[in-house]
């Protein structure tokens, strides 16, 4: 995941996803869990028999929106992982956007 961001950065939420795929849930985590004041939830198909490896799906919901570079690295992390990533976001955002919402315009 380091690799995305040149080892320098990696934004927390790229950060837990990883975590809780490494750990196969979100057992060991309720410490962070508590800190970030949210509810988590994970199913599981129950019934062997139906699940397959290729439907390993993880839906990322981003209430507020996130960066291009977030779904870069969370889509990098689902192919070393085998999972593939569908992305609900309220807005995705880059650098120039970013500068252009800080800048003040005369009118």
């Amino acid at each position: 995941m380091a690799y995305v961001y040149s080892g320098a950065y990696i934004p927390l939420s790229c950060k837990l996803l990883e975590q809780v795929l490494s750990r196969k849930g979100w057992t060991g985590l309720e410490e962070v869990t508590r800190l970030l004041n949210g509810n988590e939830f994970a199913e599981q198909v129950s019934d062997r028999n139906s699940y397959s490896e290729s439907q390993r799906i993880i839906l990322a919901v981003f209430l507020g929106g996130c960066t291009f570079s977030e779904i870069s690295a969370l889509r990098f992390l689902g192919k070393e992982t085998g999972y593939r990533f569908v992305f609900l976001t309220t807005s995705i955002t880059n650098a120039a956007r970013m500068m252009e919402s800080l800048t003040v315009t005369k009118s």
